[in-house]
Order: C-alpha cells, then sequence, then structure tokens
C-alpha cells in the first residue's frame, strides 16, 4: 500500500515533481519510495499550510487484482472561506484496458495554487499496468495540459480552474459519473471515505 501525506508551506517558489511512475507486471512485493516538497508557493496575503493525505492500495492474486485509490484530503491551515479543492475525474480510455486520470485542484479565493493527480492504466491481457502521479504548485498551463489534457482543454490561464463557470462546465468529470461495471471491470466509489475501488 502506497499512502503519503504532504504538506506545504504557502510562501515559497513554485515547484513540481513526479511522486513515481510505475510499470510493473507483480505487484505483490512492490512499493515505491515517496519524497515530499518541503514548500510551495501561494498570494501574498496567505501564509500559511495546505495538507495533503491521498493512499493507493494494490492487491494483486494471479490475472485478479483490485486497486484502491483514496483521493487527497485537503486540510488548509487557517483556513478561509474561499480555500477550497476541487476533485476532477474522467475515464480516458475504455475497453480492452481503462484508463482513469483525476485532479485535485487546490484554490484561494479563485487563485489557483496547484494540483495533485493521477493517470492509471489498468491492467491488459499481459497484467501489466502503470501508475503516474504528479504534484504541481503554483506552475503555468504546460504542465497540466502535458499531464491532464482533458481538465486543461482551451484554458487561457489557470486561474479559471477555480471559477464557478469552470466548475460548471467540467461537471460530468466527478468520480460519480464513472461507470459501475467496464467489462471486466467494476468500479465502485465510497463518498464517507472518498475512495474509488476497481475491481478486475
Amino acid at each position: 500500500m502506497l499512502k503519503y501525506a504532504l504538506v506545504f508551506l504557502l510562501a515559497a517558489p513554485a515547484s513540481a515533481f513526479e511522486l513515481d511512475s510505475l510499470k510493473l507486471s507483480d505487484l505483490r512485493s512492490a512499493a515505491p519510495s515517496i519524497t515530499a516538497p518541503e514548500a510551495a508557493p501561494a498570494p501574498a496575503d496567505k501564509a500559511s499550510y495546505v495538507q495533503m493525505t491521498s493512499s493507493i492500495k494494490l492487491k494483486m492474486d494471479k490475472e485478479k487484482g483490485e486497486l484502491t485509490v483514496g483521493f487527497p484530503k485537503v486540510n488548509f491551515g487557517d483556513a478561509e472561506p474561499g480555500d477550497k479543492s476541487h476533485l476532477f475525474v474522467r475515464m480516458t480510455r475504455g475497453l480492452p484496458a481503462p484508463a482513469i486520470s483525476w485532479a485535485t485542484v487546490l484554490c484561494s479565493n479563485g487563485h489557483f495554487l496547484g494540483y495533485k493527480g493521477s493517470n492509471i492504466n489498468l491492467p491488459e491481457q499481459s497484467g501489466s499496468f502503470s501508475i503516474s502521479e504528479t504534484l504541481a504548485m503554483g506552475y503555468p498551463k504546460q504542465l497540466i495540459a502535458r499531464t491532464h489534457p482533458w481538465l486543461a482543454g482551451d484554458l487561457a490561464d489557470l486561474e479559471e480552474v477555480c471559477s464557478p463557470d469552470f466548475l460548471e462546465k467540467m461537471k460530468d468529470a466527478r468520480v460519480e459519473t464513472l461507470p459501475q461495471q467496464l467489462g471486466d471491470f467494476s468500479f465502485a466509489y465510497n463518498p464517507k471515505k472518498n475512495t474509488l475501488k476497481v475491481k478486475w
């Protein structure tokens, strides 16, 4: 089980890194190491922190498997009414091997702070699949456009990601809109735990 908590002090230069990029055919004993950043940017009047805690749990038994994604729980230190996080989820590929992409976007009073996201390619017949994760704070549009093109779309400015119009536009990009069944894959979202369980 891969579980990590990230804490960002909101008063430093922009930073970005990939938490992990895996291509594994047998995950019975695999567990990547995680290195967390020390700081992340924010508007000049925002002197606080953001804590994000998320997890990915994998179980494999020959060709059968189970993946549980714990989407980020976000805690804004000294939170203000304008501090919000938004989770966007979309299936980017169907059968024979679906792919799921998600991103949790951080906003403060309408300002884009950054995002943490993942792209998960579920197993093909060979049994191999991949998980890539990215965390970026205060970075320009080019990065999110590369890692999550379906989210960045035709945005002229990343500030739009935190606007009411954009949230309305992306109302179908929610974890609740994923199918319950697709071929040999089943999807179950637990809103109380904010987790997505995929079985195959």
